[in-house]
């Protein structure tokens, strides 16, 4: 009976162990989409190591993704575009995908702002390995 048990416990501590890793780790912040975007009517977005600078004024983090549509950025708030105005954060509505065009060596990144895509170009070159 007492061996019962001792697997019981054994088996029960091993599967929290498995589930406080899996949850807790931090996600994996890709440094090859690192670098200046630019667009014509919102402005600039620069990437680095996870931290998303918009128009040199305002830092939100950042995580990177893929999908079935491709490689994506997932802002920690929504990030959208203002006509004639730039970038907004709004942290009440839900978060919205930045698609990449690829990875690595991102070249562009997409917004989109209801059906309009603001396709944002890289201004810094590729890193070369």
């Amino acid at each position: 009976m007492r061996r019962v048990i001792s697997i019981g416990v054994v088996a029960a501590g091993t599967i929290l162990l498995i589930a406080f890793v899996v949850l807790l780790r931090k996600p994996v912040i890709d440094s090859s989409a690192n670098g200046l975007f630019a667009n014509d009517f919102c402005g600039t977005i620069k990437l680095a190591d996870g931290k998303m600078l918009l128009n040199d004024q305002r830092t939100i983090s950042y995580v990177i993704g893929r999908d079935v549509d491709g490689p994506y950025i997932l802002p920690r708030f929504d990030v959208g575009a203002v006509s004639d105005q730039g970038l907004d954060v709004d942290g009440t509505r839900s978060v919205r995908k930045l698609r990449l065009d690829r990875l690595p060596s991102a070249t562009k990144l997409t917004l989109h702002e209801g059906s309009t895509p603001y396709v944002f170009k890289r201004l810094t070159p590729r890193l070369r390995k």
